[in-house]
């Protein structure tokens, strides 16, 4: 079980945009992600002019950001008495869906 998932808020926690609050759009193998407006270049193509793309930025660079309390946390995976596996905010102890 992946402990981030597309369409999880995230803030950014080093690079050029730290501090920038916005969510993964889909991952890019193993450990890189596209996050919503961070990364974003201008690409020169033939016949269209420029266009924007987004770059990859790696999964080490970003921490889950809880909403409700305006804080950035780490994820655990937790199981309960039924062995089923759930995702649970470390810092506000907070069990995420």
């Amino acid at each position: 079980m992946k402990k981030l998932r597309s369409w999880d808020p995230v803030i950014m926690i080093a690079g050029k945009h730290k501090w920038k609050i916005s969510t993964i759009q889909s991952f890019v193998g193993d450990d890189l992600i596209i996050v919503k407006g961070v990364n974003e270049v201008k690409k020169a193509v033939k016949g269209k002019g420029f266009i924007k793309k987004l770059h990859p930025v790696h999964i080490s660079n970003v921490m889950y950001y809880v909403e409700d309390k305006k804080q950035a946390s780490k994820i655990k995976i937790v199981a309960d008495k039924k062995w089923k596996k759930t995702r649970e905010a470390t810092k506000v102890r907070l069990v995420l869906k």
